[in-house]
């Protein structure tokens, strides 16, 4: 067994032995749920964010809890600290793989806005990153393993590289600004900030990389799909975040304003320029984020770059049961 696959291996080892069971969500609503986030409030969120200021919870109160990293968003959740957490998708497939019994029940944000970002003055090109220090979230997560992801793809050899772990966006940009890192892979927010300040250049895009590779799910513990008030408290997180990935591209502005009520150190200005950028790339799961093609490709691709051993099938990393459920009062995504 490699060293990656026996790390996961014990990591997840004996955490997860309940059964998948497949049951009805019912109209009854949990009170209160706690979600785990990687980092702290960004643009990932922002469906959430909208649909929190518009009254759109139907009453359901969550209790955001922040951790550094998808492993550590993981961790709370298997412990059960969490009721949902939102995951990178290497992650989720990594440890479905070592046995954790999850799911993903929808996105925010299916496809991911992340770029590659080099310190200003640390070279150019993507030839420039042999060799350099990367500020990563932590092992396992996706600005540890797209930046060896994007190295393999265009000949560089990875091995020349070392990362550290910082933290989240905000955490890995001070990094490099700071001289810790000399490069990190950040979202569309944090990366153009850095470039506004003249601090780093920006590399390459996600997008163009790697087109259709995953980038968030919100996942859960099967065992909590067979509990009808967590079931319920699914499907309103589910239906928010449809109306708030809707919201956020057909109202860029307004849906810029709240994210600088949770960003307030960010311009509004140049908060509506990041939405308006993120919405160029139609990123949002406005039909729920749980397109079987990108879990395929995501995993395809994560298992010929040796960071799966195999590569699960949609249907055992995927329960569409809440999505299906909100498209039907909902309707599929009309672009206007």
């Amino acid at each position: 067994m490699s060293h990656h696959r026996l790390r996961w291996h014990r990591f997840w080892l004996g955490l997860c032995a309940v059964p998948f069971l497949i049951v009805d969500a019912p109209d009854a609503i949990a009170a209160k749920i706690k979600m785990a986030f990687p980092g702290p409030v960004t643009t990932f969120s922002l469906p959430y964010l909208v649909a929190q200021k518009k009254g759109w919870m139907d009453g359901l109160e969550v209790e955001d809890v922040h951790v550094t990293g998808d492993a550590n968003a993981m961790r709370v959740l298997l412990s059960e600290n969490a009721d949902i957490a939102l995951v990178g998708t290497l992650n989720v497939l990594a440890s479905i793989h070592a046995g954790a019994n999850i799911r993903s029940v929808h996105s925010w944000q299916p496809i991911g806005d992340y770029s590659l970002v080099l310190a200003t003055g640390k070279g150019s090109k993507l030839a420039d990153l042999a060799g350099k220090t990367f500020a990563s979230s932590g092992p396992g997560g996706l600005p540890d393993q797209l930046p060896r992801l994007i190295m393999r793809k265009h000949g560089i050899d990875e091995s020349t590289a070392r990362f550290v772990q910082v933290g989240g966006h905000a955490a890995r940009l001070q990094a490099v600004i700071g001289g810790r890192a000399d490069a990190t892979l950040i979202n569309t927010v944090t990366a153009l900030k850095g470039v506004q300040d003249g601090k780093v250049a920006v590399l390459t895009k996600l997008s163009s990389e790697f087109s259709g590779l995953g980038y968030v799910w919100n996942v859960v513990r099967t065992e909590a799909l067979t509990k009808p008030e967590l079931a319920a408290a699914f499907q309103t997180m589910t239906d928010i975040g449809i109306r708030g990935s809707r919201y956020v591209m057909e109202n860029p502005d307004e849906a810029a304003a709240a994210l600088h009520e949770r960003l307030p150190d960010l311009e509004l200005t140049f908060l509506k320029a990041v939405v308006r950028d993120l919405n160029s790339e139609k990123l949002w799961g406005v039909n729920g984020g749980l397109d079987p093609a990108i879990e395929e490709f995501t995993a395809e691709l994560n298992m010929k770059l040796g960071n799966l051993p195999v590569a699960p099938a949609a249907k055992d990393v995927l329960d569409p049961r809440f999505v299906d459920a909100a498209l039907k009062k909902l309707g599929p995504y009309q672009a206007k």
